[in-house]
């Protein structure tokens, strides 16, 4: 399940820190307002309110009992400073038992929160460091960041399309859709793993793991809705769908299909918001590996 899990997770974490600005003249065509809400705008985010929920159904793997997984998640989240910090608080949904977990990030550590305590990343795992840390690029903002880890959103969409409006969190927006390349979007991937994992991350996405997983996967989609005004995201839905190959069902512990689902929203956009801090007296990981085994029965 590692490969297809990976893809997942990634997406769940630049999903999340997706929006854009910075433009109120108005868009003549879907590509041109697709342009203008993944591309330079990206700097016009600096804070806000995210709510993120993530649903995953992997068809045959014994450790989940053929049960769903679903992710609820939200708080705040700022890049002032350049530093990125974010303190979401969350449930876990794994073979029909929810935890309460969270994720507080400084711009210096990572903290996992599990049943109340808070446990930290080693410095080395969490990849949590300051802007100045990663390669320049001469963005700033959201754009700047996925640039300095070589993340390049608009160049995973393809056919955009604009298919009505909508109403997000109190904002007129213009809901687009768009086919999504994955191709690109794993090539993404392992240049993210890479820089945030060095080589021993990297090797875990070889060239003939991403050609794998790019067959693998049945259909792909991109729901976005920007403001009709500034064309700033307030709401991305993504969807994937997948079939392992049969010579790959063993090692995934019997998985043979799958799909994820994605809503991100951003609520409060570039709001005064309090600042993040390191939770007190936090614990080793060790202890949460242990005990989140333990408690969802894996």
């Amino acid at each position: 399940m590692q490969r297809v899990s990976t893809i997942g997770i990634v997406l769940l974490a630049l999903l999340g820190l997706a929006a854009c600005g910075g433009s109120s003249s108005k868009a003549t065509t879907p590509t041109t307002l697709l342009s203008q809400t993944l591309g330079s705008g990206l700097d016009e985010i600096h804070s806000g309110d995210l709510s993120l929920t993530v649903d995953a159904d992997l068809h045959g793997l014994k450790a989940l009992g053929g049960q769903p997984i679903s992710l609820v998640a939200s708080g705040p989240f700022s890049d002032r400073g350049g530093l990125d910090s974010f303190d979401l608080s969350a449930t876990v949904t794994v073979k029909g038992t929810t935890v309460p977990v969270g994720v507080l990030a400084t711009g210096k550590a990572i903290y996992i929160e599990f049943a109340g305590t808070y446990y930290s990343l080693p410095a080395s795992a969490s990849g949590a460091r300051p802007r100045s840390a990663l390669p320049a690029t001469g963005a700033s903002g959201a754009a700047g960041l996925l640039s300095r880890l070589g993340i390049q959103p608009l160049s995973w969409l393809t056919g955009a399309k604009v298919v009505g409006s909508a109403t997000v969190g109190g904002v007129a927006t213009e809901h687009l859709t768009a086919q999504v390349d994955i191709a690109k979007v794993v090539s993404d991937v392992a240049t993210l793993a890479s820089r945030i994992g060095g080589k021993k991350a990297s090797s875990l996405l070889s060239g003939a793991d991403l050609s794998e997983l790019v067959s693998a996967i049945n259909s792909s989609q991109i729901d976005l809705y920007t403001g009709t005004r500034d064309h700033i995201l307030r709401e991305l839905k993504f969807a994937i769908s997948f079939t392992v190959p049969p010579a790959a069902q063993s090692a995934l512990d019997g998985t043979t299909a799958g799909s994820f689902t994605i809503d991100a929203q951003i609520s409060n956009l570039n709001a005064p918001e309090a600042a993040i801090t390191a939770p007190k007296s936090p614990q080793p990981l060790s202890g949460l590996l242990s005990g989140a085994g333990k408690l969802l029965g894996l």
